[in-house]
């Protein structure tokens, strides 16, 4: 978005707030997966529960689908534009068209498969406690963890394979909300920013790029007809004080 800042994002419907926790918990696994530990393992293994924790939702293959549909119907109108690679587009309307099927003619919720695992169903209802899923809880467990790391790891690969559609969905529905967005340069007066929102737009996410040389963060608060971004000075141990200077900051709306 912006060179040498940091990005806070801020979603506008539960869908959007959906696929940033899938990303992150995707993301957690891409970093833990080639930890063979015990403790690596667990660490993964938790993460996927997580997943299928967040997936649990009867009407979420509908709504991916109406937002893969929107993003279609709106790329659709880039057809036969100049200068636009219509090789990449076709590839891309396909891909969104494919994935549309996936959610409509799959039967059950996303993962389906895994939810018929034994062991990570346990696993769900112990890991809600906290230090839970020890020896005593699940032996089954226990006894998969001391195995080799190459079982271990094969197993967590193919239990993978099982978010292959959703991890695409949500990644490209993300890259077409942040790639979409309008950037515009704003100023925090004493640390405080406010607009009236056009109720006519239909925006997903609000992403804020605040410069990393600037000693704050943003909590940002939008409502049916304001967007309010207030920012604090950065303290850990105690309760942060609002930002008393003058800043500059980008803001992008993403729809």
């Amino acid at each position: 978005m912006i060179a040498d800042a940091i990005i806070y994002e801020q979603p506008l419907n539960e869908l959007i707030r959906v696929c940033l926790r899938l990303e992150q918990l995707f993301y957690q696994i891409d970093h833990q997966v080639n930890d063979v530990s015990i403790a690596g393992t667990r660490n993964v293994v938790s993460t996927i529960v997580n997943i299928l924790q967040v997936l649990d939702r009867p009407d979420l293959k509908a709504k991916l689908a109406k937002e893969l549909g929107h993003h279609l119907s709106n790329l659709m109108r880039l057809e036969n534009t100049p200068h636009i690679d219509q090789d990449k587009l076709r590839q891309l309307l396909r891909q969104l068209d494919d994935l549309i099927r996936c959610f409509i003619d799959s039967s059950g919720k996303i993962g389906q498969n895994l939810r018929d695992i034994e062991m990570l169903n346990n696993l769900r209802l112990h890991l809600t406690t906290p230090g839970g899923g020890c020896s005593f809880d699940i032996p089954l467990f226990h006894n998969w963890l001391q195995q080799h790391a190459d079982i271990r790891l094969d197993t967590i690969k193919s239990w993978m394979v099982e978010f292959n559609a959703i991890r695409t969905t949500v990644s490209l529905i993300l890259q077409l909300v942040r790639e979409g967005t309008k950037i515009q340069e704003k100023t925090a007066d004493h640390g405080f920013y406010q607009e009236l929102l056009d109720s006519q737009l239909n925006l997903r996410l609000i992403r804020v790029a605040v410069p990393k040389n600037i000693v704050a963060y943003p909590e940002i608060s939008v409502g049916r007809h304001f967007l309010s971004i207030r920012y604090f000075a950065p303290t850990v141990n105690e309760r942060p004080a609002q930002y008393a200077d003058n800043l500059s900051f980008w803001l992008a709306y993403g729809g």
